[in-house]
């Protein structure tokens, strides 16, 4: 699924003396899950002693389950060495945790180990106490060694900044390191299965009577295996979904690999399974649900889940991912939340929300109630925004105001107003504004102080339609942090009657701001950008509002040729042919006017004449795009030619425009130019809003001119090379009956593609299309053969083991 994230355990070890150091070790592993978690897709989880669950036994040993499941150890130390854990030959717990993790890292290669020795006074190593001289002693073995990553911080501040770097550097190796073998998600063929007689589950014991009665049989069979003969991969399969099953405390890991999880599905038919079989693999297809890669629906099923709402009972049991997957498979299928005896809606919701809840665990359960909350879930959300924590808080937010939408539209904009999320999803302002009629200007008014953009973005376009703003209100917007906001009020003035010169709204629009670093700095160019884009798209309308004669006197300018174009608008009927003629003559007849008019007024021999010559090419290139642009708006199939040598040269940028045109009069032979066109750099974006540049919808509209094009030769376009986000676009946004009509060798193909999303894209369409009875052949056909991906057997049973109403409404959304 789009943004799904891998968790990575850091585990955090330390005596009790560094309290405030584990807690700014917290705000940072907040701060990235907030920001960076997304991009990088690895969500960070913290664990240490104060996070361990009570349970019988040595407290060490406890916290040692919890260490010895972690991916990174960072261990830190200052002046004490801690408590003795209650066994040999370790002095304290931290010795333990550290020896224990070294151990597993020789015989794992993981944890990777960090260290953080805080700096210690002259007072303290003047005269040091016993615990001191355990960490001094250590402190020395460790950098004499020199075997270990390790650092020295001088306060909390220096703390956190040296442990921000640790987590962040450890995250995004490990990204870079995991990026191939993810994308491949376990391809492998499915092996022979056992056969036993299909019968209903019986009575269940520790194992099930079916388990035990296959374990039995299964050691006679591994008594006889030889290389020639040897053991099937499905009972392999079975035999560690029985070892889960039968997890003890301290050995209790609680999931399958992948190609387990599909042996088995494969087998379903054949194999018969207890009930705890069943909830296994239900448990075990909801952890890995952000993978799409194992069967969940059909063990859903199995356990008739659908009718006994089986869903929310798992969302409040079990790991952490498997209550994550099951608020997940609620909102994806709109399950929902059926009262059961001893067990009310209130109560399912308010443990979602419990102190020990983890935050991934409250956020997807408020995801799943912006969708498909009630009034009498507010009061638990309300808490929860309540808490004001970054990760959780605007998913707060939007959950309350969806909900309030759901039966009051004032009520829920109102609460917008008051909640002031941050962030905001487009959405949800769609959704909101819809029917803006609803508003009366001074509700409206209130937006234009909304800490988001997106909200005051969308309340000044709305007031500016209505003619509701004044000259008073508007002048403050001019100082907005946001580009398109200044925008609008600039041409709210401008309407009034105040001018503005190009240079006037230069500094309106076009910020200059100190130069930041990192994920800031491409924050700041984008931010620059909009400015930019929003100043041209300015200037082309203070130049369409000049007269003629004022036109005509600033052409001639060889650097701007915005008159030039203005000219060419005003009466194109006229001017036309000159402006093709030049676009065509890619403005080489153009420019030499241009530089000999020059010359006239400098002389021949000046260097701005041989500058000028020397940007030649850049600034025919960027006027040929220009009039290129015109040429497409005017959508005259006579210039269909003119447009396809164009872009045949590869000599202009990239333009929308293009786009537009060819899927309005193009032809199946245009199909290479719009493939091609997206290695091309973009133009200017002064014809595009800021809220399209933000969703960057270069491809949907090289998706969209293509269907135009080719819908009526869909299975040659299908296997025609083209990127594979493309191809998936495709797929998407044509019509359930187009896709029905494909050949069957290209839906296997597309089944078969190499992108991930191209498969999920058909597999979504073939179980919206076609009749179940279809789908489950088509799903063991599939199965059966030499190649195969997991994601489309994931689908497919979603296809055929969800109740299909609820199946159509959630493959349109997984569509989306």
């Amino acid at each position: 699924m789009a943004g799904t994230r891998r968790f990575v355990k850091i585990f955090l070890a330390s005596p009790g003396d560094l309290i405030e150091e584990r807690k700014a070790a917290r705000v940072v592993v907040d701060d990235f899950n907030s920001q960076l978690a997304d991009a990088l897709g690895y969500q960070v989880e913290l664990v240490g002693w104060e996070d361990t669950l009570p349970g019988v036994g040595r407290p060490q040993a406890i916290i040692n389950r919890d260490l010895d499941g972690c991916d990174l150890f960072v261990g830190m130390l200052w002046k004490r060495w801690g408590t003795p854990p209650g066994t040999e030959p370790y002095t304290s717990g931290f010795e333990e945790e550290f020896k224990r993790s070294m151990t597993r890292n020789a015989e794992e290669g993981r944890p990777e180990i960090n260290l953080l020795l805080k700096e210690l006074d002259a007072a303290s190593l003047a005269d040091p106490g016993d615990h001191l001289r355990k960490v001094i002693s250590f402190k020395e073995q460790v950098f004499a060694e020199k075997k270990l990553l390790a650092g020295t911080f001088a306060d909390v501040r220096d703390f956190e900044g040296k442990f921000r770097k640790c987590i962040q550097g450890y995250v995004i190796a490990l990204a870079n390191q995991d990026k191939s073998s993810e994308n491949e998600k376990d391809q492998a063929p499915l092996a022979e299965t056992q056969t036993t007689p299909p019968s209903e589950p019986g009575p269940t014991t520790p194992l099930s009577v079916e388990g035990a009665r296959f374990l039995r049989n299964f050691l006679s069979t591994a008594e006889k295996a030889t290389d020639e003969r040897p053991l099937a991969a499905t009972d392999v399969a079975r035999v560690r979904l029985l070892s889960i099953i039968a997890a003890v405390h301290g050995n209790d890991q609680q999931s399958m690999g992948s190609h387990d999880a599909n042996l088995l599905f494969k087998a379903r038919e054949k194999s018969k399974f207890g009930r705890r079989e069943l909830i296994g693999l239900l448990d075990d297809g909801l952890t890995h649900l952000r993978n799409e890669n194992v069967p969940l629906w059909h063990w859903v099923a199995a356990v008739d889940g659908f009718k006994e709402n089986i869903l929310p009972i798992c969302s409040i049991v079990g790991t952490t991912e498997q209550r994550i997957g099951a608020l997940k498979a609620m909102r994806l299928i709109s399950e929902p939340i059926a009262a059961k005896e001893h067990l009310e809606r209130r109560q399912i919701v308010s443990l979602w929300f419990a102190k020990p809840s983890e935050t991934a665990v409250r956020v997807a359960a408020l995801e799943y109630l912006s969708e498909c909350g009630q009034p009498s879930d507010l009061p638990s959300i309300n808490e929860e925004f309540a808490r004001n924590e970054t990760q959780t808080n605007s998913a707060a937010a939007n959950a309350i105001i969806r909900i309030t939408l759901r039966d009051n539209r004032l009520a829920a904009l109102q609460a917008l107003y008051t909640l002031q999320p941050s962030t905001v999803e487009q959405g949800l302002i769609n959704a909101l504004f819809s029917r803006d009629a609803e508003f009366d200007d001074e509700v409206l008014l209130r937006g234009l102080s909304h800490r988001n953009v997106l909200v005051r973005t969308t309340v000044i376009k709305l007031l500016k339609r209505r003619r509701a703003l004044s000259v008073t209100i508007v002048e403050p917007m001019l100082s907005d942090s946001d580009a398109e906001v200044r925008y609008e009020a600039l041409q709210v003035l401008t309407a009034s009657g105040r001018s503005y010169s190009i240079e006037q709204a230069k500094a309106v629009l076009v910020r200059k701001n100190p130069a930041p670093t990192g994920i800031g700095l491409f924050a700041m160019n984008q931010v620059a950008a909009d400015g930019e884009a929003l100043l041209e798209r300015y200037t082309e309308q203070f130049f369409d509002s000049l007269t003629i004669s004022q036109l005509e006197e600033e052409q001639s300018d060889i650097f701007d040729q915005h008159a030039y174009f203005a000219l060419i608008r005003r009466d194109f009927k006229l001017r036309g042919d000159e402006l093709r003629s030049a676009v065509a003559n890619q403005f080489v007849d153009r420019f030499e006017y241009l530089l000999d008019e020059m010359v006239k007024r400098y002389g021949a021999l000046t260097d701005l004449i041989e500058k000028t010559r020397s940007l030649g090419k850049h600034l025919r290139s960027k006027f040929t795009r220009e009039g290129l642009d015109i040429i497409c708006s005017r959508h005259d199939a006579a210039d269909l030619q003119l447009v396809r040598s164009m872009l045949a040269t590869g000599s202009v940028d990239y333009s929308a425009a293009d786009l537009l045109y060819l899927a309005k009069f193009g032809q199946w032979c245009d199909i290479p130019l719009v493939i091609a066109s997206l290695d091309r750099p973009e133009f200017g974006r002064k014809h595009v809003s800021m809220l399209s540049i933000a969703r960057n919808s270069k491809y949907e509209d090289a998706a969209r001119t293509l269907y135009a094009l080719g819908k009526h030769r869909l299975n040659d376009l299908l296997t025609t090379t083209m990127p594979g986000s493309l191809l998936a676009r495709i797929v998407s946004l044509m019509p359930d009956k187009a896709f029905q009509r494909l050949d069957d060798a290209v839906i296997g193909s597309l089944m078969r593609a190499e992108i991930e999303d191209v498969r999920k894209a058909a597999s979504l369409k073939y179980v919206r299309t076609f009749p179940r009875r279809r789908v489950k052949q088509f799903l063991e056909e599939y199965m059966a053969a030499d190649q195969f991906y997991y994601n489309v057997i994931h689908w497919l049973d979603f296809g055929i083991s969800v109740p299909k109403e609820r199946m159509l409404r959630a493959a349109g959304k997984a569509l989306v």
